[in-house]
């Protein structure tokens, strides 16, 4: 056995030295598949499964939670997180765990001096880098002072890239105090060189959790049980397995429900990764799927295209295998030396593939993720692993039985009577004409599949960038400003907002103000729950509270009723103004003006609908249909004040005096200055980003296809040359013989293209019938032409042989 297939590796590898060509039209494709594949797997593979970087990540476990019966559950990251006593209780209860540890999500700070500047990072406990076995370059980070959350003295830990960039590694950092969002706070340490947190997003700083109220003056999550934000990081005692963790953390949950009557908890644990947070895997698992079966598609026209060169090549050697098998030799034996052809070429095409594809995403990688803001580019590469090189050879071993199994049992079996009369035009062939139809079809199939998805991307992109979102964004700037820190409360933060306004609606140039909650198409929602007088049902409401001046400034015409009045500016007030779409679906056929909302939260608030406001697309690109309402700007708790500016000026120009104006107000202020149309920029990217991948896959497809169709041609040319020269001579035209031809090709890709049709018809819900009828009509117009030219352009080399032969 292992004799034989040390020959056969032999002979293939003699086979193909001597025919390069057909070398490199099998292995090319492969190599495009796999490797394309392989790189793809290989990202998604280290976001889902990297292990943090710390030691012995093996060790580490993130915890989470599911729970039913919680009504009155605030959440500031994810639901699935615990509150500060819930970590307490499961910190101070396990013997399996060596340390227990909770961070936040990424949230956003200001830092202080000459030069202010916004940063991301992370809330931490006091045993955060214990746990994860770090020490600090410098400093010892975290005293046990620290752990009294109510008491300690806030504090902070840098991360290596902010010393270096802010600090200018400054040796002495931990003798100053640096201010941060308006706070004083001491350095107790730098993080290590390269460590930038355990998420995905890069983390800036470490601070103490005595620092949640710089950061929320409003809201005090340090003590209250009914508030999700801290994820759990555990690290295992050596030897000791996840579901002897889970069974002891179940204990604590379990004590946790009683203490809450009608809650059922339910512990998700699992080896901790940079992408732990349950919902966020589900959400890429999601995107992964898709992504690898679109990238898979690649790889099947690969596939598809190398069978039908081994078909052919498996026509060119009909008389060798008839002559082999007219010795004695078993079709078995024969299938095994096909096969081991297919293995070499798949094997040859796989590490060419991977290696290329390691060198393109090394290369390319990198400058990508450096136009992401706030992603951790050391937790994101294409670094091969274990996993990835099981993957690639698993890829390649199924593709080299795709590509090799049907080609070989097709080729090995032969009408060795006709094959040694050389009656080639004569034999039956169907099995091996069905065959090659069947590829053809198929890769025609998953090319218009691919090629109506790009178009109906491509007219989602156009109407990104033409549509109306219903106001108008143009010369528009959007003016934050962060007034969190023990310098502002209430009343402060009230007349520095009046002096804002005011400041800024004086600069040249400068036509309105506005002051606004939720800017137009920002990413996020802000909502409450409102329920109709006299009925149960609540129903969710996108929330806004602007200043009257804000529908003039950004042209949303009220159409009904009025706009604020500047008497309803106060916290008291209780005016609404609703967008169309919303009066239309709950007072259908009357007149909204008048009416009356409550609040879920606040039966005592009720609401009169003053207005009725154009819909516009202001949570969402050509959306309108949300139910949205609109609430008077005045004194507010919170400690963001956005402003928006229109202006007649250059907004570049007028940034640098809004920064100048503030300044005047508060030198320790940021003010953070952009366009308003940097908004629906940030949706035009995601569909951009989107065309781009379908249109280059749908291009790739594209040209294996028409390789597939330029093979068939030239085999088909190949094995009737004697019956066309023959039929040439007898006085038949080329031009004949050539449509006799191309009928023959154009059947299999007619087949494939309406299979194609049908096919890409289910995916698109989200697109109108219009919009699908229409990409499919531009995608039939010029596909027919591309098989046809390179059908022809076979076609008239080949015949022009047959009339010299």
């Amino acid at each position: 056995m292992l004799s034989n297939l040390s020959n056969d590796v032999r002979y293939v590898l003699r086979t193909l030295r001597r025919n390069p060509g057909f070398a490199a039209a099998a292995t090319v494709p492969i190599a495009l598949g796999i490797g394309i594949n392989t790189g793809v797997f290989s990202i998604l593979n280290n976001v889902m499964y990297r292990p943090l970087p710390a030691p012995r990540p093996n060790e580490l476990v993130s915890i989470y939670q599911d729970f039913r019966g919680v009504q009155k559950r605030r959440v500031h990251g994810a639901r699935s997180m615990f509150s500060l006593p819930e970590y307490r209780a499961y910190r101070d209860a396990t013997a399996t765990l060596s340390g227990v540890t909770a961070y936040t999500r990424s949230w956003t700070a200001t830092l202080g001096g000459q030069f202010p500047q916004e940063i991301e990072g992370v809330l931490v406990a006091c045993n955060y880098f214990d746990v994860l076995q770090l020490r600090p370059v410098i400093g010892s980070g975290f005293a046990a002072a620290d752990c009294d959350v109510a008491n300690a003295p806030p504090t902070i830990v840098l991360s290596y890239a902010l010393w270096t960039r802010a600090f200018s590694s400054d040796p002495d950092i931990l003798r100053k105090t640096v201010t941060f969002n308006g706070q004083n706070v001491g350095v107790v340490g730098v993080a290590p060189r390269g460590f930038d947190g355990t998420e995905l997003t890069r983390a800036e700083f470490f601070a103490s959790m005595s620092l949640q109220p710089a950061f929320y003056p409003d809201q005090n999550f340090l003590e209250d049980p009914q508030v999700s934000w801290l994820a759990l990081l555990a690290r295992r005692h050596e030897g000791t397995g996840i579901e002897q963790v889970r069974a002891e953390l179940v204990v604590v949950a379990s004590r946790i429900d009683r203490q809450q009557p009608g809650r059922a908890t339910t512990l998700l644990i699992s080896p901790a990764t940079s992408l732990s947070l349950p919902v966020a895997r589900r959400d890429f698992v999601s995107v992964a799927a898709i992504v690898l079966a679109a990238f898979g598609l690649i790889l099947l026209l690969a596939c598809a295209n190398v069978a039908n060169v081994l078909l052919a090549r498996g026509a060119a050697r009909s008389r060798e295998i008839a002559v082999r098998l007219a010795v004695g030799a078993r079709r078995g034996r024969l299938v095994q030396l096909l096969l081991t052809e297919s293995v070499i070429i798949a094997l040859a095409g796989g590490m060419a593939g991977s290696l290329l594809a390691w060198w393109s995403f090394q290369a390319f990688l990198p400058s990508l993720l450096s136009s992401i803001p706030g992603v951790s580019q050391s937790k994101l590469d294409a670094h091969p692993n274990l996993a990835v090189l099981w993957f690639g050879l698993a890829l390649t071993i199924a593709t080299a039985v795709a590509c090799g199994i049907v080609p070989a049992l097709s080729s090995s079996k032969q009408e060795l009577h006709a094959v040694m009369k050389l009656d080639i035009a004569q034999r039956k062939d169907r099995a091996g004409g069905w065959l090659r139809g069947a590829l053809i079809s198929i890769q025609m199939a998953v090319c218009m599949v691919l090629l109506i998805s790009a178009a109906l991307l491509l007219r989602a992109l156009h109407a990104a960038y033409t549509v109306d979102p219903g106001f108008e964004y143009r010369q528009v700037a959007v003016v934050s400003i962060d007034l969190r820190g023990p310098r502002y409360d209430d009343i402060t933060v009230e007349a520095f907002r009046k002096q804002a306004l005011e400041r800024l609606g004086s600069l040249p140039g400068v036509a309105a103000v506005a002051q606004v909650s939720k800017v137009p198409l920002s990413p996020g929602r802000r909502q409450a729950s409102f329920r109709l007088p006299h009925q149960d049902r609540s129903y969710e409401f996108d929330v806004n509270t602007v200043s009257p001046e804000y529908f003039s400034l950004i042209r949303i015409p009220i159409v009904g009723g009025r706009t604020f009045a500047r008497a309803e500016l106060d916290r008291g007030a209780r005016a609404a103004i609703v967008t169309e779409a919303t009066a239309r679906r709950f007072w259908p056929g009357q007149d909204p003006v008048g009416r009356t909302i409550v609040a879920t939260s606040n039966p005592d608030a009720v609401l009169e609908i003053v207005g009725v406001a154009r819909d516009a697309s202001v949570s969402h690109v050509g959306s309108t249909d949300s139910n949205y309402v609109y609430l008077p700007a005045g004194p507010s708790a919170e400690r963001w004040l956005t402003v928006l500016v229109r202006s007649s000026t250059d907004l570049e120009a007028l940034s640098t005096s809004i920064r100048k104006a503030v300044a005047t107000l508060d030198p320790g202020l940021l003010a953070r200055v952009q366009p308003l149309e940097a908004n629906l920029d940030f949706w035009r990217e995601g569909s951009r980003a989107i065309a781009t991948l379908a249109g280059t896959l749908s291009v790739l497809a594209l040209v294996l296809a028409l390789v597939g169709v330029y093979g068939v041609v030239s085999y088909l040319v190949a094995r009737r040359r004697r019956e066309v020269g023959i039929g040439m001579a007898l006085g038949a035209s080329s031009r004949a013989v050539q449509t006799l031809i191309l009928l023959e090709t154009f059947r299999p890709v007619g087949v494939g293209v309406l299979i194609g049709v049908m096919g890409a018809r289910g995916p698109p819900h989200r697109f109108s019938r219009a919009a699908f009828s229409a990409s499919v009509r531009l995608t039939l117009l010029p596909l027919p032409a591309l098989p046809s030219f390179c059908s022809r352009s076979r076609l008239r080399r080949s015949f022009c042989l047959s009339g010299k032969h």
